[in-house]
């Protein structure tokens, strides 16, 4: 009961974001075996391993980035190797102000870690200490300091970061996933996705070898969207009076292959 009350200070006290609603939502649009082709690419096996800390993946708007990313999370969390392999989370977002900043990026991963490693908790409880009980707000300098000594409890924690474009403070963001590469943590490995957008790649760039990088191609992208469209013209309720005349379904959906592109 003590724990679940520092828990729940805790947890007021940063008001973190949840990102668990933007997960549960890419998951809600997914076709079931979609995304498989990057969990059988060797880059993503790699970085699964161990053998590679760092993955960018990019691509154009609208080709299934966070949808993707929620397929990465969930394999990740059902193949956890101990209790203390943690899997962390955010989607930054548009839509919603909460979700646009390295802090709120921070508050989300410290109340994601103090959940879920014990041997982590001592080093927010005395940030949160620090800070006159909670009565006064932490600086962004102390979460990301508090962040990293958190990060020596663990004994392997995987990172997944959707939309790095979205994310309104990204000058401060991509520096402190630079410095993040230089800290000497060799139990964490990150992975983030965004848009190719050239500030981004370029800051990239100045630190992760470009074998690091990895293009959305639309083939995949496209069998992906190619798998989804088949089953919805044979199963759904909508489309029945087509199910007698197979020809008219491949017509359909040859039609709006044309249109895809990768989107």
């Amino acid at each position: 009961m003590r724990t679940d009350s520092q828990f729940s200070k805790i947890n007021n006290w940063l008001s973190p974001p949840d990102p668990s609603t933007n997960l549960n939502n890419a998951k809600s649009k997914r076709h079931e075996g979609t995304g498989s082709w990057f969990l059988e690419s060797e880059p993503f096996k790699e970085w699964k391993s161990g053998s590679r800390r760092y993955l960018w993946l990019y691509g154009i708007p609208g080709c299934g980035k966070t949808v993707l990313c929620s397929t990465i999370i969930e394999h990740l969390r059902q193949n956890k190797e101990s209790s203390s392999h943690v899997v962390l989370d955010f989607f930054f977002d548009f839509n919603h102000i909460e979700k646009q900043s390295l802090d709120k990026l921070a508050r989300s991963l410290v109340a994601q870690l103090y959940s879920g490693c014990e041997k982590s908790r001592k080093e927010l409880d005395t940030l949160f200490l620090s800070f006159e009980d909670g009565r006064r707000q932490p600086t962004l300098e102390s979460l990301l300091a508090t962040f990293q000594q958190m990060v020596s409890h663990v004994e392997k924690i995987q990172v997944v970061i959707d939309a790095l474009d979205e994310c309104k403070t990204r000058k401060d963001l991509l520096l402190w996933m630079e410095k993040l590469s230089g800290s000497g943590h060799t139990k964490l490995y990150l992975l983030a996705a965004s848009r190719e957008e050239e500030e981004i790649k370029s800051e990239l760039n100045r630190w992760l070898h470009q074998d690091n990088f990895v293009s959305i191609q639309r083939d995949p992208i496209n069998h992906d969207i190619r798998a989804y469209v088949r089953r919805r013209l044979r199963k759904d309720r909508g489309f029945e009076r087509w199910r007698s005349k197979p020809s008219v379904q491949d017509e359909i959906e040859t039609e709006l292959m044309k249109k895809a592109d990768g989107m």
